[in-house]
């Protein structure tokens, strides 16, 4: 009885939190974009022009800043930091799986690395 009410409880946190999560962020992005239609049925009710609405709506808007390309280059010195971590700890406690797995995780932080070296490279040429 214990080990079926613990399982319940497992599955209930690991699929409705993270349920509840997606539910509470979509419905904040629906009633962003209904505020941001009452507010356009508004203008256009009380006489404005769909190029002034338009104009109102840009000025509204927070700008994004640009993007910086560092995604990938960041990527992978996280995981080359978490590999030789892995690493210290594989060669201090005598544990082969640490060793290999941080080889592995080398292999694919130099390849987040050289990813990110081909993308810069591409987008300064183009």
């Amino acid at each position: 009885m214990g080990d079926t009410v613990r399982l319940v409880a497992t599955l209930i946190v690991l699929v409705g939190g993270p349920l509840a999560l997606a539910m509470t962020v979509l419905m904040n992005k629906h009633s962003l974009a209904q505020k941001k239609y009452e507010k356009i049925n508004q203008a256009l009710e009380s006489g404005r022009s769909p190029e002034e609405v338009e104009r109102m709506i840009k000025i509204m808007e927070p700008t994004k800043p640009p993007r910086r390309r560092t995604g990938f280059f960041r990527t992978g010195f996280v995981v080359i930091g978490l590999s030789l971590a892995s690493l210290v700890v594989g060669l201090i406690i005598g544990v082969k799986a640490c060793l290999a797995a941080a080889g592995g995780g080398l292999v694919f932080g130099l390849a987040l690395v050289a990813v990110w070296y081909m993308m810069d490279r591409n987008s300064k040429t183009a």
